[in-house]
C-alpha cells in the first residue's frame, strides 16, 4: 500500500473518531454555536444495548451532534444559504424590509393574528385577582412590549397583506380586563412606544438600556403596593455611552443564525450602573412569573441586589434565584407543594408577584400560573 494511501487512512480514522477523542482530550470545539445545546453524553456500553441497537444507535447520535467541526460545518452550510438563498435555518426567524430582523410570533402579535377570546383572558385575569386575595399578597401584571408592534413598517410584506387583522388585538385585550376587574399592572408597552431605540435591529428581546429602565419603572410601581416599611434598590445610572458594537442580547437573533459574518448593526444605547445601596431586611422579597423578557433584569442582579433572595418561575416551569440550588427545577420540585392550599402557602411566603409578559405570549400568559395544583 502507498505511503500516501496509509496517511489518507490515518486521516480518516482521525476524523471518524474525533467526537471520542475530543471528549477524551478534552478538546473544545471551535466556533461553537448559539441557541439549544446539542452536545450530547458519551453512551454507555453494555451488552443489552449492543444486542438490541440502542448502543449503536446511540454512538451514531453521539458522533454526529458532538462532531469537533460541527459548529464550522452548520455555520458554513448557514452561510452560503443566507448569502445565496436568503435561507434562514434558525426557527421561525423572518426578514422584513431593510433586513430588520423578527421572530414570527411578534409579527403575528403585531397584526393581532394571534389572538384568543376575550373570554379566557377575563377568566384569567379573575384567576389571579382571587389567587391574590387568598394567598394575601399584591401582584403586579406588567405587559411588555414587542418589536413588531414597535417596527410595524418595516414587517414582512406578505404578513401585512393577511387576512384578519387587528392592531395589537392581544395587547388590548388584556389592557381592558386589568383595568375593568382593577387588578395591578404597569403598561411598558405603552411607556416606550415613542421610543424607537428600545428594540435593537438585530435582536428580539429589548435593549439592555430598557431593560435598565424597566427595572426601575416595575420597583417604582410595586412602591405604591407595598408596605412602606418595603423598597426596593434602583439601577442607578452612572453614565451612558453609544456604540455599534452590540452587548448582551442586543444581536441575540443574529447570533442565533450562526453565520460567519457580522450582519451591520445600529448604534445603540448602553448605561453604566451601579445597585442602590438598600439594607437587605428593607428590600422586598418577590416572585417572578415570565417569559424571556425577564432574563435580562435577572442578569442585571435583580432578584439578590434589587430585592431579597427572591426567584424567577421561567414560564412557570423552572426556577431560577441565589438561594435556589438545582436550577431550572420545577416549582412544585423545589418548594414540595402538592395542594392549592400548600401551593398558596408558598405564594404567600413572598412580599409580591411580578407577572411580566411580553406581547408574543399573551395568547398563554400568565404561562399556567395558579393552576400549578388543582
Amino acid at each position: 500500500m502507498a505511503k500516501s494511501q496509509k496517511i489518507l487512512i490515518i486521516i480518516v480514522l482521525i476524523l471518524l473518531n474525533a467526537p471520542w477523542l475530543s471528549d477524551v482530550l478534552g478538546f473544545k470545539e471551535p466556533h461553537p454555536l448559539h441557541g439549544e445545546p446539542t452536545i450530547i453524553e458519551a453512551p454507555e456500553f453494555s451488552f443489552d444495548k449492543l444486542w438490541s441497537g440502542e448502543f449503536q444507535t446511540s454512538v451514531d447520535d453521539f458522533s454526529r451532534n458532538n462532531f469537533l467541526l460541527r459548529g464550522m460545518a452548520i455555520r458554513t452550510r448557514n452561510e452560503i444559504d443566507y448569502s445565496l438563498f436568503c435561507e434562514r435555518h434558525a426557527k421561525s426567524i423572518i426578514a422584513g424590509s431593510e433586513g430588520y430582523l423578527f421572530e414570527e410570533n411578534y409579527v403575528l402579535a403585531a397584526l393581532g393574528l394571534d389572538a384568543i377570546s376575550e373570554d379566557t383572558v377575563s377568566e384569567r385575569v379573575s384567576r389571579l385577582s382571587k389567587l391574590s386575595m387568598s394567598a394575601g399578597v399584591p401582584f403586579l401584571v406588567v405587559l411588555a412590549p414587542g418589536k413588531g408592534s414597535y417596527f410595524r413598517e418595516f414587517l414582512p410584506k406578505e404578513y401585512l397583506e393577511m387576512k384578519g387583522q387587528s392592531v395589537n388585538r392581544m395587547y388590548e385585550m388584556w389592557l381592558d380586563q386589568l383595568v375593568y376587574k382593577g387588578l395591578h399592572f404597569q403598561d411598558l408597552n405603552s411607556f416606550f412606544r415613542l421610543d424607537k431605540e428600545v428594540f435593537p435591529k438585530n435582536g428580539i428581546h429589548w435593549s439592555e438600556w430598557a431593560q435598565v429602565d424597566a427595572i426601575n419603572m416595575i420597583s417604582d410601581a410595586l412602591l405604591d403596593i407595598l408596605p412602606d416599611s418595603l423598597r426596593p434598590a434602583r439601577l442607578m445610572i452612572d453614565s451612558s455611552y453609544r456604540s455599534t458594537i452590540m452587548e448582551g442580547t442586543d444581536d441575540d437573533i443574529e447570533q442565533g443564525l450562526n453565520l460567519w459574518r457580522n450582519i451591520p448593526d445600529l448604534e445603540a444605547t448602553y448605561y453604566n450602573t451601579h445597585w442602590e445601596d438598600v439594607p437587605a431586611f428593607k428590600r422586598p422579597r418577590i416572585l417572578v412569573i415570565a417569559d424571556s423578557y425577564a432574563w435580562g433584569l435577572v442578569n442585571k442582579g435583580l432578584l439578590r441586589e434589587g430585592y431579597r433572595d427572591s426567584e424567577f418561575w421561567f414560564y412557570n416551569k423552572g426556577v431560577h434565584g441565589p438561594n435556589i440550588v438545582k436550577k431550572g427545577a420545577s416549582p412544585q420540585a423545589v418548594h414540595g407543594f402538592s395542594t392549592k392550599a400548600e401551593f398558596e402557602q408558598v405564594i404567600s411566603s413572598f412580599d409580591a408577584v411580578v407577572l411580566l409578559s411580553t406581547d408574543a405570549n399573551l395568547p398563554r400568559f400568565p404561562f399556567n400560573f395558579g393552576n400549578n395544583v388543582e
